[in-house]
């Protein structure tokens, strides 16, 4: 019979950290001291806690991921451009999806209320004499 592993402050935090130096959880899990991607999925999908803190590391991943592209790029050939290229595009997608400013899509929201209304001085619109008017109109 295996041990079931439980989540720790200290497992939590070493998953964290990797994640933010862009160690894909992938990666981190085939480490043979390391919990398998089934049991951190599992602690993601019932850890709301560890949920948002696995959120958070791919936003700073993200960071890091950018820094590589600029390292990639100053370290591109004529060889290599097209793998760098590649690589660039990957990165740049993967940011845009994590880190908001780094999106493409461009979103504005416009909160407009109409009221349209009809005046007559004359007529009295009290909610009680609408009701009264809808009632004889029935009849």
């Amino acid at each position: 019979m295996t041990k079931k592993l439980e989540l720790t402050v200290q497992i939590a935090d070493d998953i964290e950290r990797l994640m933010m130096n862009g160690t894909p959880i992938t990666t981190i899990c085939q480490n043979k001291d390391a919990p398998s991607l089934s049991k951190v999925y599992d602690w993601i999908r019932s850890d709301k806690a560890f949920a948002d803190k696995i959120l958070t590391a791919r936003k700073i991943a993200a960071q890091t991921y950018l820094d590589k592209m600029i390292t990639e790029l100053e370290n591109a050939d004529n060889k290599s451009i097209a793998v760098t290229r590649e690589k660039l595009i990957h990165y740049r997608w993967m940011a845009s999806k994590l880190v908001a400013i780094y999106g493409d899509k461009q979103q504005v929201e416009i909160d407009q209320k109409v009221e349209i209304t009809w005046n007559d001085p004359d007529v009295d619109k009290t909610y009680e004499n609408e009701i009264k008017n809808v009632s004889e109109l029935g009849s």
